[in-house]
């Protein structure tokens, strides 16, 4: 008998579900999609979560397991599916990341179950809101959760129980937006109506900034077609023919101006901004300043050059970047959106973890080396399926048609990607290249966003500035400047010691002679307590001022409040030997609601707070009376 068939029935059915999805895992992951909160990302982070959680429930398999599981698919599908070979390590790393995530996520989900308030009386529509952010922030499993109400008395059939979850679920990522994906506002339907009265534009932007006749075919305003555009007014304008290019691909649309051609009226309107809500339709949104323009016009188009040369700069460095960190990090990264401007370029990626200063500096280093080459930059049209078998990279999620453009760096080998966007004719028009931050966006996703040309020329200017700035500050030698810095910050925080200090014995001769009212600690039913108001400390020098006292009273009690920017806080201290008979968190839950806020915390220290600053010497005399209660 093997060990599958040994195993009882519910064990059997959580080795497929564990076996189905470390298939669906290793195959997703290696796509480039990662587990994360939103879209196809949450729902891969669902179908890791419901395997790890049928291993530790059903198997006991307490350990991280689920890595292992989805290298043997790698391992038995790799021979037909060579893609997973090349991304194994990255796919044990991801999964392992998202295995001891999980782990966490259920320590702690379990922890915050077990303190919710809720009983047999709790309405069921009040139950399942809570249920359900526990689930939405903790990854609580709802299974755990129907257990856990089981066994408080709280009973539901399966169907009931997981209709009420998910509506409430449902309302509450309906106001969040978790778990949604953003999407456009629907397409009004006057733009296919546009396109199919005046045909495609043709756009001339690849080889011109400027055109010198180009006719109005159309004049948008909202839902509605215009046949006039006066001065002061604004509108869309459609043209037969086009230098402007259309926010695509993350490229932004073109601005300029539309001027009336030689021995016209004098018409002149600002384009903001270009767009192209349907495929073929090209839209200049503009406001006219001189003039008026009417349907069937001859304008002269031209494109602001110089945001225009520097967008190509930003658009043909987002292609290296791509291939550089591909180089430096791992043939997992994918391109998860960007954005190119004139003033800089955003790269959105998949990856596991920040970058190091090591890294950002390599891919750095790869990208201005390929500048300083001048590598000339091409663009050829292919049919899709060639496009795709000479490794031209494609984006997942766009829309391509049987024929597209390619866009390759030197003999394309480094970069060589599907791309309709404006581009340098050679990488030295870009000058040179600056990372200027990564942080993440999202779980496995990073973001990098950089600058080129001029901004990079200027950010380099400002450096030179700052630096020479804190050189004369701190009379020190451009070398020497980091060891300047740090002496600083050693010397400032002895200073903050030495300030601490000295506050916490004033504060401690003041507490030790006087509490709240005046007198020495009070003895409430043969216990002694102190309470004070404290001027002066932080929230860490309390602490230290109540370990101070405590130990100074050796058995008793001590209640320190503080105020700080219009809000109160409190701590209270109980001595090792009377934490059983007087609780510090509960004397702190019944002096709180004074302060019109909350606290808690273990029998021998709790803190809490509120809004209500000036009720807080009232809140510490309370607090003798809940000591008496406590005693008697």
């Amino acid at each position: 008998m093997s060990v599958y068939e040994s195993l009882s029935e519910s064990q059997q059915f959580a080795c497929r579900v564990i076996a189905d999805h470390a298939r669906s895992t290793a195959f997703a992951i290696a796509d480039g999609i990662l587990p994360g909160n939103e879209g196809r990302n949450y729902v891969l982070r669902k179908i890791m979560r419901r395997a790890i959680y049928h291993g530790r429930e059903h198997l006991g398999l307490k350990d991280p397991f689920f890595y292992k599981v989805c290298d043997l698919v790698v391992e038995n599908f790799s021979g037909a599916f060579p893609e997973l070979a090349v991304q194994r390590d990255f796919i044990g790393k991801m999964v392992c990341l998202e295995e001891e995530r999980f782990g966490n996520t259920v320590t702690v989900g379990l922890g915050k179950l077990s303190d919710l308030e809720i009983s047999k009386e709790t309405p069921p529509e009040t139950l399942f809101v809570q249920v359900a952010k526990l689930y939405d922030t903790f990854g609580t499993p709802r299974d755990l959760i129907r257990v856990y109400l089981e066994e408080k008395g709280i009973g539901f059939d399966e169907d009931d129980y997981n209709a009420r979850f998910d509506n409430a679920l449902g309302e509450l990522q309906k106001q969040s937006g978790i778990g949604q994906t953003q999407r456009k506002s629907e397409i009004s339907p006057l733009y296919a109506e546009v396109l199919g009265k005046v045909g495609t534009n043709k756009f001339h932007g690849y080889e011109t900034t400027s055109r010198e006749e180009s006719r109005v075919v159309s004049i948008l305003n909202g839902d509605g077609q215009l046949d006039l555009l006066s001065e002061g007014e604004q509108g869309g304008v459609v043209l037969d023919e086009t230098p402007f290019y259309a926010e695509s691909g993350g490229q932004v649309g073109d601005t300029g101006i539309l001027v009336s051609t030689a021995g016209g009226t004098g018409f002149q309107a600002i384009v903001n901004d270009t767009y192209s809500p349907v495929a073929g339709l090209i839209i200049h949104k503009v406001k006219v300043e001189n003039g008026s323009l009417r349907v069937g016009d001859t304008v002269r188009a031209v494109v602001d050059a110089e945001k225009r040369d520097a967008t190509r700069r930003n658009h043909t460095a987002t292609h290296l970047v791509h291939a550089a960190l591909k180089e430096v990090l791992g043939t997992h990264v994918k391109q998860a959106g960007s954005v190119v401007a004139p003033n800089y370029l955003r790269f959105d990626f998949t990856h596991y973890q920040p970058m190091t200063e090591a890294e950002i500096r390599e891919v750095e280093d790869l990208v201005n080396r390929y500048i300083l080459q001048n590598e000339p930059v091409t663009t050829n049209m292919m049919a899709l399926e060639e496009a795709m078998r000479s490794g031209a990279v494609a984006m997942f999620g766009e829309k391509y048609g049987s024929e597209v453009r390619v866009l390759s760096v030197g003999d394309g080998k480094f970069s060589m990607e599907l791309c309709g966007g404006t581009h340098v004719r050679a990488t030295g028009d870009i000058g040179s290249f600056k990372i200027t931050s990564d942080e993440a966006i999202a779980s496995g996703v990073r973001r990098i966003r950089a600058i080129t040309g001029f901004d990079a020329f200027e950010r380099f200017r400002e450096d030179e500035v700052l630096i020479s700035r804190s050189l004369d500050v701190l009379k020190t030698q451009r070398d020497q400047l980091p060891n300047a810095i740090e002496r600083l910050q050693d010397e400032l925080k002895r200073t903050r010691r030495e300030i601490d200090d000295l506050k916490l014995k004033i504060a401690t001769g003041a507490a030790g002679g006087a509490s709240s009212n005046g007198e020495e600690a009070r003895d409430v039913s043969g216990i002694k307590v102190v309470g004070k108001i404290v001027e002066g400390l932080d929230a860490n020098g309390m602490r230290q001022l109540s370990d101070t006292l405590l130990a100074r009273l050796k058995s008793g009690v001590v209640v320190l409040g503080r105020k700080d920017e219009g809000k109160a806080s409190l701590i209270v201290r109980v001595s090792d030997d009377l934490k059983d008979k007087v609780k510090a968190g509960t004397i702190v839950k019944d002096i709180v609601p004074i302060l019109g806020g909350k606290g808690g915390g273990r029998p021998d220290m709790a803190e809490g707070g509120g809004p209500d600053a000036e009720k807080l010497s009232e809140a510490i005399d309370a607090a003798y009376q809940a000591v008496s209660k406590m005693i008697e």
